[in-house]
């Protein structure tokens, strides 16, 4: 089939094929109108080959392909086998001469252009919505507690569903004047028998018998704020899996080998994928992480590092939270980062966990960018 390569630069677009010859053009939208229109005007059936050269690459390649062309990124990864095979000098630069050799010789090699710009887009609004609605869920939370603790004083209070049904079916007064038996015959039904029943209804008893009385117009106010409050977690709860089911969808439509790793789900890969994008837009894993703000300040003198020093965190705040939510996971289900994990806990002084989280999350990065950069499976070297 024709080829059309292209080397792109930040102002110019050197292209090499087989049916319109050779040439250069700016890097414009004049410009690749004006390629696309000699092409096209010779063949309606060819394919572009580009180098992935970020920001710079990807508006031909999206023009080229929304006018039916098919297009593809040649890999970089691998040039050293190309120039020598091709007998290119590894002084040589990148060209469009050796791009169109590339895509002659090993058209296995080339990854098709996939314009998911709108994907990415979707994913990213979903995402955020899913962290806003996670946040305003733990604030919930917080201020249910603190309405349960002047019912329960004494009580170690974890919202479940059991709690959810006692609290918006009874008040405390309600709980107290129960026989014992009952109150056990209503936990066990609504828990299932998962809890202990017994002890639990016996132990709320007592708390409730014990529990400062309050004033019928104020108990019945703060039953109403409780009842409220359930009613608004079960409902962003209930939204957030609607967002959990879309997100899966969509991550569906974008090739990507993130999910390979166990302990990476469908919401902590389609997070980090949405934050970032084209990953051709990152030279290399540090500059991932400068743009995540996994980057720490300089504390230093002479040979003595601060432990306590600060992360930048001047990056892109929903990509660090997915990268430190996915480092949580693989800590326990992954081998390599789980030791990675113990041995940054055990050498830290003070802040064990974060500080060995957050270590965690800066060496996934590293992973993050390989897979995303050679779309390959993950495979845990033994």
């Amino acid at each position: 089939m024709p080829t059309l390569a292209i080397d792109v630069s930040k102002s110019s677009l050197s292209f090499y094929s087989d049916f319109i010859g050779s040439g250069v053009v700016e890097n414009s939208p004049q410009g690749i109108f004006d390629l696309f229109n000699r092409a096209s005007s010779v063949s309606n059936d060819f394919i572009l080959v580009l180098e992935s050269t970020g920001i710079y690459s990807f508006d031909i390649a999206d023009f080229f392909f929304n006018h039916s062309i098919s297009v593809f990124w040649v890999k970089t990864d691998n040039m050293k086998v190309y120039r020598k095979i091709l007998n290119r000098q590894k002084t040589d630069s990148i060209d469009a001469k050796l791009i169109f050799d590339i895509a002659s010789k090993f058209p296995e090699s080339l990854v098709p252009f996939i314009d998911n710009s709108n994907i990415i887009s979707d994913l990213r609004n979903l995402t955020r919505l899913y962290l806003k609605f996670n946040e305003d869920i733990a604030r919930l939370k917080l201020r249910l507690y603190s309405y349960v603790a002047l019912y329960f004083p004494d009580l170690d209070f974890k919202l479940n569903k059991t709690f959810e049904s006692l609290l918006m079916d009874f008040t405390v007064e309600e709980i107290a004047s129960m026989p014992v038996d009952d109150l056990f015959e209503y936990i066990a039904k609504v828990s299932r028998h998962r809890v202990s029943a017994k002890h639990l209804a016996e132990k709320l008893h007592s708390l409730a018998k014990n529990a400062l009385r309050l004033r019928p117009n104020y108990s019945n106010t703060l039953r109403l704020s409780i009842v409220s409050t359930i009613e608004l977690i079960q409902h962003y709860e209930k939204q957030i899996n609607l967002i959990k089911s879309e997100i899966s969808k969509l991550l569906k439509r974008i090739p990507n080998t993130l999910v390979t790793v166990k302990g990476i789900g469908d919401i902590t890969a389609a997070g980090i994928i949405a934050e970032i994008g084209n990953i051709n837009r990152f030279k290399n894993a540090s500059a991932l992480a400068s743009y995540a703000g996994l980057v720490w300040y300089v504390n230093q003198s002479g040979n003595f590092k601060a432990e306590n020093t600060r992360l930048t965190k001047k990056g892109n705040k929903y990509l660090r939270t997915y990268l430190v939510m996915a480092a949580n996971f693989l800590k326990t289900h992954n081998p390599v980062f789980k030791e990675f994990y113990r041995k940054k806990y055990s050498q830290s002084h003070s802040h064990h966990h974060m500080r060995a989280l957050i270590l965690t999350a800066r060496k996934l990065v590293n992973l993050v960018f390989y897979l995303l950069k050679n779309n390959t499976p993950y495979v845990i070297m033994k």
